[in-house]
């Protein structure tokens, strides 16, 4: 076995540079996802001006129904090869076979199912994009472990390029397939060819090859701890996906369309950099798993410092939403940014919700993760129907209120085991919280009060700049909370000092 790839195997350990090297790779880690959100942002813009809502809300249907296949595929094992302090190469052949066997048998269930969904919701156009959505479920299950072993030597700069890589090809196809007038295959596209290339830069990026597998007890374990991973992520996306599927029973294909859109440009601004967090949070946290003071004091600092700049991004992406939808999309999108002012809205108690997975996963205790993902799903099944009486903006508001109360309890579960209590939490994300909420409040009242007149680019840069500097104001004016921005200038010092 070659150096590089025996470094993939060695035994998790703590290091005097275990912290640096953490918030090296969760710096690298978001810009890099922001640059994938730029890509597609920039694919939504071009492509909500080619084609109509109906063609988003057809694909929507279909990938919403699908979400939770590349859950199973994954089905947990690549947190469980990311969290196991020791790991051979047989084993990872092992789970690599698994996740290859599942995302076979995913892709062969939902193309059986295909026409069941066209007749569900009494459209034959959603038979051959289900059909065409499976094949990415196959090509899944061909990178989960390669992926695992890149996030295990803390490599997430490298796995956001393959990301990145992926991104961009599929955008490229699918404004060329928009272009020549094909629709909602465009969409359909967009997915397949960025599988694709993920596939071939993550078997690039990690050279180590599957060989013959071995089933031992520790895979065994691994497996079991893999399967209440995947308990939880199945349960969480199907309450993150149950408002688009209640909207496309009731309401048109166009409303579901101007949803998805909304959502679309969240899970690309702030989602995307929590996603990306819990990679490097769970990753990181896992090595110290046998300290748990230490584990305690690094996912506070941690969850501080994520606030810090998440909070009020999402504050003013809601004072923002509607100018900026109409800015990127069009006037036809002006429903989408109404939405998604709501929407935003939810970013600010999500980050502290974003973080459980962290502790969770670090801890070993996915078992209690997955219980947690069922309270998550009913809770949310709960408001959706609450809201679905009065439209998108119902279901809206129902989703961004039912998720921001579960938030602090979600961390207070996750954190039981090393007594991780609500005055931690307060500590790190109190003075955030406070400001994002005056931030955004403040910003509302500037755009109906003073800036209702204004041009929408000039509106939104003038209401933006007024929330962020009302948010520093209250954090670091008044709380004398500056942390973050110490640790920024001493990263970006770094990186110059290296250059």
């Amino acid at each position: 076995m070659s150096e590089a790839i025996a470094a993939y195997f060695e035994e998790h350990r703590e290091t005097n540079d275990l912290g640096r090297r953490a918030l090296r790779g969760g710096i690298i880690s978001i810009v890099v996802q922001y640059g994938n959100a730029v890509l597609q942002i920039a694919a939504a813009i071009v492509l909500a001006r080619l084609l109509a809502p109906e063609d988003f809300g057809l694909v929507a249907i279909v990938t919403v129904l699908t979400s939770f296949a590349p859950l199973l595929i994954d089905f947990g094992l690549l947190d469980a090869t990311a969290q196991r302090s020791r790991i051979t190469p047989a084993q990872v052949s092992g789970l690599f076979w698994v996740s290859a066997g599942i995302g076979t048998a995913v892709a062969a269930i939902v193309a059986a199912s295909s026409p069941l969904i066209a007749w569900i919701y009494g459209d034959p156009r959603l038979q051959p994009i289900a059909l065409c959505v499976a094949i990415t479920f196959v090509l899944s299950g061909l990178t989960n472990q390669h992926m695992a072993l890149l996030r295990r030597t803390l490599q997430f700069g490298r796995i956001g390029q393959i990301q990145l890589f992926g991104t961009l090809a599929g955008t490229l196809a699918a404004v060329s397939v928009a272009v020549a007038g094909y629709g909602y295959w465009a969409l359909v596209a967009r997915p397949v060819i960025s599988s694709v290339c993920i596939v071939l830069a993550a078997w690039s990026a990690c050279r180590w090859r599957p060989g013959t597998p071995v089933f031992d007890a520790e895979v065994r374990s691994m497996v079991r701890f893999g399967l209440h991973v995947v308990g939880f992520t199945v349960a969480y996306t199907l309450s993150r996906a149950v408002d688009r599927i209640a909207l496309g029973l009731l309401y048109r294909a166009d409303q579901v369309g101007y949803y998805q859109n909304a959502m679309n440009l969240y899970d690309n601004s702030i989602y995307a950099a929590l996603n990306q967090t819990h990679a490097v949070g769970s990753s990181t946290l896992s090595k110290l798993q046998a300290n748990p003071a230490a584990l305690r004091q690094k996912y506070e600092a941690a969850l501080s410092c994520l606030a810090f700049y998440l909070m009020p991004a999402a504050a003013i992406l809601s004072v923002t939403a509607e100018d900026l939808t109409i800015v990127l999309l069009g006037q036809k999108w002006k429903p989408a940014g109404a939405l998604l002012s709501i929407i935003a809205l939810r970013g600010i108690s999500h980050v502290v919700e974003g973080s459980q997975g962290w502790l969770h996963l670090s801890l070993g205790r996915a078992d209690r993760w997955q219980t947690w993902g069922i309270i998550s799903l009913v809770a949310q099944l709960f408001a959706v129907l609450a809201g679905l009486p009065f439209g998108p903006a119902g279901v809206a508001w129902g989703v961004t209120i039912g998720y921001s109360l579960l938030a602090l309890p979600s961390v207070l579960y996750a954190g039981r085991p090393i007594d991780i209590g609500a005055e931690t939490v307060i500590r790190a994300v109190g003075p955030q919280a406070l400001g994002a909420v005056a931030a955004a409040a403040a910003g509302w009242w500037l755009q109906t009060a003073l800036l209702s007149g204004h041009p929408a680019l000039l509106r939104m840069i003038l209401s933006g700049g007024f929330s962020a500097c009302l948010y520093l104001a209250v954090v670091v004016g008044l709380f004398r909370h500056a942390e973050p921005l110490r640790i920024a200038g001493t990263f970006i010092l770094d990186a110059v000092r290296r250059r």
